[in-house]
Parts: C-alpha cells; structure tokens; sequence
C-alpha cells in the first residue's frame, strides 16, 4: 500500500461543472465519460447513481487501490458536513438490491473501513451497469467519502469482476482501458473516460510507458500502475532545466496513484529537490516552502523510456498548499526502508491541467494519463487544447498506440 495517502486539511472546497464531449448516438457508442470533482487538490469525485430508482452518491476515484465501498460514518470522518453532502446508499430502500455477504475489510494509510458485499445496478459515466458488487461499509473512520478503486482487479486482487470488467463483459466498452485528466486546483476541468482517449487533445501517437515491473514480477494478490522513472529534475525560472538522475542508469519503479494527495520518493532524491526551493522541514516531518513559489514559473521535470517522454509539473501544480500560508513540497521522503513510491496528485494533476484550459496563442505542452489494462501499459503524450471529441479503444490488441491526435 502507499504511505501516507489521502492528506485532508479539513476544507471541503468543490469544483465548477464541465460541459462533456459531444455524445453520439448511445446504441453504437463504446465509451463513457463522466465530469469530476476536485476538492481542493486534494481528491477527485466522481458520482454514482446506485440502485432502482437510483440513489445518488459520491466516491473518490482511486487507481491506487481495487474495491468500490459506499457509505463512510460521517461522525467519524474528518468533514462531517461534507461527508453528509455526498449522499448515502440505502440497499433496502432498492428494488434491484442483492445480498451477496461476506466481510469487507481494508485499511488505507489515514482511515480504514469495513462492512459486507450487495450487488446492485449502477449508473456511472454515462453507462447502466447491472449486478455490480460493492461493499457497504459498516464501519469506518477518517475517511469522508466511499472509495471507487480502479486498480487491477478479477482475476487479479478479487474473487469477482469490478465495474471496470462488467462494462468491459457487458459490451459498453471494448478493453478494461480509462483515461484520466485532472484538472488544476479548482479549474473545474477534471474528467474520467471509459473505453475511450480524447484525440482532440494531441499531436501524433501516444508514448507507450509499460507497467513496470512487469504483471509477471508482481505479487499476484495486488497488481499495481507501477511504472519507472527514468530521470527526474528541475527547470527553474529561466534557466536550462537540471537533471539529478543518471541519465543512461537511473531506474524507479513508482505508482500512479491518485488517492495520494502528494508523491513520495526516496529522501535523498527529496532532499536534492528541497534545497533548490529552500525547504525546511515543518513540525509534522514534511518539506515546507514558501507558497510565492507557486506563482513562479517553473517547472520539476519528471522522463520516461529514457527520456523519450518527459513531464514537466508547474510548481503551482507541484508544490500542495495545505492551508492558506502553508504550502508543502509535492513530492516528500517515503518512509525509511520503504520502496512503495508514488507519483501521485501532485504529478498526475500538473501532468494534465492545462489540457482543458484555456487555448492559448504559444500552445503550451500537456500531457495525459491513458490507463491499460489489456496491454500493461500506461500511454502518455505532449497535449494541445485544439478541439474536443472521443474515439473509442480498446476493440484490438494495443489500438490506444495506434490513435493519432488532432491536433
């Protein structure tokens, strides 16, 4: 599991709604898009429409973790109020409700949670998916919101298909294959699709990044996004960028993992990105700059495939205001003798943001997240705003590297 993740400081901020792509006749479509929420940068939401009639809730979306659970106790989380806003499933209160049993159990690095299996029908991104199976928890704590888990699953990490193979087994989309954008803090321009990548967001074929280590080398039980850096560094306000990595020896198998707030890395690669923004080390243990930092442009550069691939982080992006003062680096040290490193909101947000942002006159580059369960791979690219519109994959073998962009 990663460490430390789904920092909170308490302050429900919500985001803007996002007008979706144009949507084709629904019969022949074989993707699914829905809007996300962010909360301040610290979590994205997505709602789910469970049961008959429906009963709306909201989940954080988690590609670090692989269950979907509803129903936190709210007197025991760390947002009452906002806990309550995000709604409550009532299975017998459901025409389509299904017992399944069978005890729940899971505990994350802040909050842990249990409670017992139903089946019920879901609507989500767009999509009627029946006899999905979920936990309803009886018990947790910490935590404000239920947990849609979009790691590897069935035949993986659990006994039954997610929703993710459902609508894969169901024909709604060709290849248990998401792409995930989010937006920068409070932009409103977070989205998740279903089967299908944004082509109107890109220049040429998506880079192929393969999990790494490979399926094969994994433990069975808990098949992670872990893919490997190949160089990280710095470009300051500027100046040429800096690279602290060996070039042709660096490898650093980390994972993409948007229920973490922040990445984690070894310390003394922390500590070498520290110095470059004067960081001090607050009384909880973690890296403290100077929130002006943010407005400064700059970037902390992290490369793939031996920098066939590169992604450059605003600091805006990069560097986590935690309240109104004080701002945190966004990657810290993992915890001594851990490997479990992560890139995570701090990266996927930044490596993402200005993709629905604004069109402006010098194009600035972005990039994107397409996550692959049918080939092993993460597919990344440089991304322009130039139009909006999905295509479906997934309908063959490794069809996500043969998409061209529009742009």
């Amino acid at each position: 599991m990663p460490i430390n993740r789904h920092v909170f400081n308490g302050t429900g901020r919500r985001g803007h709604y996002q007008k979706g792509p144009h949507v084709e006749n629904p019969i022949t479509r074989r993707w699914g898009w829905e809007h996300l929420e962010d909360l301040g940068g610290i979590a994205y939401i997505i709602q789910l429409d469970i049961g008959t009639p429906p009963q709306s809730v909201k989940v954080f979306i988690d590609t670090g973790s692989y269950e979907l659970w509803v129903n936190p106790k709210c007197q025991q989380s760390a947002d009452v109020n906002l806990c309550n806003s995000y709604g409550t499933y009532y299975p017998r209160q459901s025409n389509s409700a299904s017992f399944v049993g069978g005890n729940f159990d899971i505990a994350y690095g802040t909050g842990a949670v249990r409670g017992q299996y139903w089946s019920d029908t879901m609507g989500i991104a767009m999509f009627q998916v029946p006899a999905v199976q979920f936990a309803v928890a009886s018990d947790s704590n910490y935590t404000f919101s239920g947990i849609l888990g979009l790691g590897y699953t069935f035949p993986y990490s659990i006994p039954y298909p997610s929703v993710l193979n459902l609508m894969v087994a169901q024909k709604l989309i060709g290849a248990p294959i998401f792409s995930l954008g989010l937006g920068g803090e409070m932009d409103g321009f977070s989205e998740i699709i279903f089967g299908g990548v944004n082509r109107w967001k890109f220049a040429g074929a998506l880079e192929p990044v393969p999990i790494w280590p490979p399926i094969s080398k994994q433990d069975p039980h808990w098949i992670q996004y872990w893919v490997n850096v190949t160089s990280v560094g710095i470009t300051k306000p500027g100046e040429s960028g800096i690279i602290y990595t060996d070039r042709n020896l660096f490898n650093m198998p980390v994972l993409i993992d948007t229920g973490s707030t922040l990445s984690y890395f070894r310390a003394d690669l922390v500590a070498q990105i520290g110095q470059a923004f004067g960081a001090v080390i607050d009384s909880g243990g973690n890296y403290a700059v100077d929130c002006r930092y943010r407005q400064l442009n700059g970037t902390v550069d992290f490369g793939f495939n031996r920098g066939k691939m590169v992604i450059n982080v605003s600091y805006k992006d990069f560097i986590y205001e935690q309240y109104e003062g004080h701002c945190m680096l966004g990657v810290q040290a993992a915890d001594v003798g851990s490997t479990n490193y992560v890139l995570g909101d701090t990266f996927i947000r930044g490596a993402y943001r200005k993709l629905f942002g604004p069109l402006v006159a010098s194009q600035e580059l972005t990039f994107a997240v397409v996550f692959d369960q049918q080939s092993d791979i993460v597919w990344m690219n440089q991304y322009y705003n130039c139009g909006d519109g999905v295509v479906p994959v997934g309908q063959s073998a490794n069809d996500t590297g043969r998409v061209v962009g529009a742009c």
